[in-house]
């Protein structure tokens, strides 16, 4: 009995510090988001929260498991990249990251098995933790933290603390009133201390900020150091809609035989590259190259979620009607991947027609990783393992997003679109100097290589690079791609 009221104390004090390093985070926030720029603050506050979160786990005994080094480590990966790389896509994949880090953490401490995951409990997860974000600051200071017995453990300090405070504010004003009135510069330093300069917008702007980084820092304390609340009783839940063997048949079979036809009809036009081109009546780069390609990746990602969920319905009762269902799905990803094969030579004249773009380059990148569900797909589903998909593909994709950082598309794009140019093809300045700070290292690199009335039209557009913009920003905005930019434009002459 002492033991469990000696728990339950403990459970208290660990409530309690959560709450107040809530409060910290939140103060915390309202000084490392006073702008809008992404940089270092956003990776300041997630590795101090995952401080908080270890010394937590540490004062309350309960040590990490590989799954949450594994999470921890991915939440600080995500938080990193905000310094390393300038580009707005780059940060908003990052974000994505740290959000899917997020729901898996959610995931592993309601199951404890995220490597068997269904692809409804991903997306119930991704609903639920929102939800569980919502309520935990509420839960924490109303149901986790008993008041009743903290106000009989420390009542007493805390009414004394009130009382001491109340009588030595009227003192303080007094007092300092009276010095400040007697010294100039005592007077005007008091003065600069409490003059914030805040106007009705301003304190909006901080409470909201304040609230926002407070109310996350509960749901991460919360989920992963106290790991309260955690538990939804209709997780267990799963969908009683069957269908058999003919439905599956006549849905999987016409989809089938309308990709075959498909494909037997374009098949010169899939692969006809510059000799369809180029004929009188054929169409040009722009339109061969750019009509359906954003349809046939919109064509892979239907197909993965209807075989998803044809298979999750699917209640085969003999080995034939097992087997059925593996011919039909394996054929439609054959012809996907034929489909796919299209879109992506497309792309490619395309580019080699027009040059590259941060749109033409991710939705490359994401049909490459649709590929790479597709075949995953394979060697889970269509082998009796499709609980192992969904955490295949979310890991695959957080994969993908940390090798973009490392190849850097925006030194890429310049990469290509440089050399297009070198080669007598058309040049596109203003598209290239609109890019990111990633780019700018490349630019100036290449620039000696062209000629001269197109290095003047470069360092004419580089005199007003965004990043130029920021230059007085505070530290809380710190990047190490434009500190580096902003160190090599100043090394040259932006003049002609």
């Amino acid at each position: 009995m002492e033991k469990t009221e000696l728990d339950k104390e403990n459970q208290q004090s660990y409530a309690l510090i959560a709450l107040s390093i809530c409060i910290i985070f939140g103060l915390l926030g309202t000084l490392l988001f006073n702008g809008k720029v992404w940089g270092l603050n956003i990776t300041i506050f997630v590795l101090s929260l995952v401080s908080s979160v270890l010394l937590l786990r540490f004062l309350m005994e309960k040590p990490l498991n590989y799954v949450e080094y594994f999470l921890i480590a991915s939440g600080l990966f995500f938080a990193i990249t905000f310094v390393w790389r300038a580009s707005l896509v780059l940060n908003g994949l990052s974000l994505l990251g740290l959000l899917a880090t997020i729901t898996l953490a959610f995931s592993s401490g309601t199951r404890k098995k995220l490597r068997r995951l269904s692809v409804l409990e991903v997306m119930r997860d991704s609903v639920v933790v929102g939800k569980y974000g919502f309520d935990s600051y509420y839960c924490l200071a109303t149901e986790d933290i008993k008041w009743d017995e903290v106000q009989q453990r420390w009542g007493n300090a805390g009414k004394a603390i009130f009382r001491g405070l109340l009588m030595t504010i009227p003192l303080l004003i007094i007092f300092g009133l009276l010095l400040a009135s007697s010294d100039a510069r005592f007077e005007k330093a008091i003065h600069d201390f409490l003059d914030w300069g805040w106007d009705a917008q301003t304190a909006i702007r901080y409470i909201i900020i304040f609230t926002i980084c407070s109310w996350i820092s509960a749901a991460i304390l919360r989920g992963s150091a106290l790991q309260r609340g955690l538990t939804v009783k209709w997780y267990s839940t799963v969908p009683t809609t069957k269908i058999g063997s003919i439905e599956t048949a006549i849905i999987l079979g016409m989809l089938n035989i309308l990709f075959l036809s498909f494909i037997l009809v374009q098949f010169t036009y899939f692969f006809g590259g510059e000799a369809l081109v180029h004929t009188l009546d054929g169409p040009s780069y722009a339109e061969y190259a750019r009509r359906g390609f954003f349809q046939l990746v919109t064509v892979a990602v239907l197909v993965i979620t209807l075989l998803l969920i044809t298979h999750s319905v699917y209640r085969p009762t003999t080995l034939f009607e097992k087997n059925l269902y593996l011919i039909f799905a394996g054929l439609m990803i054959i012809m996907t991947f034929i489909i796919e094969s299209s879109a992506a030579y497309r792309m490619y004249l395309y580019t080699q027609a027009y040059g590259l773009t941060e749109l033409r380059f991710y939705t490359s990148v994401f049909m490459l990783w649709l590929i790479i569900c597709l075949i995953w797909f394979c060697l889970t589903v269509l082998r009796g393992q499709r609980l192992r998909f969904a955490f295949g593909a979310i890991i695959t994709g957080m994969i993908f997003i940390g090798l973009l950082h490392a190849v850097n598309p925006d030194e890429r794009i310049a990469e290509v679109n440089l050399a297009r140019f070198e080669v007598g093809e058309k040049f596109e300045s203003q598209y290239i100097t609109s890019l990111s700070a990633d780019a700018i290292p490349t630019i100036l690199k290449k620039l000696p290589n062209l000629p001269l009335q197109q290095q003047c039209i470069l360092r004419q557009q580089l005199k007003f690079h965004i990043i130029l913009e920021h230059q007085s920003e505070t530290w809380i905005a710190w990047n190490w791609s434009k500190n580096k930019a902003l160190l090599l434009l100043s090394e040259i002459v932006l003049q002609c």
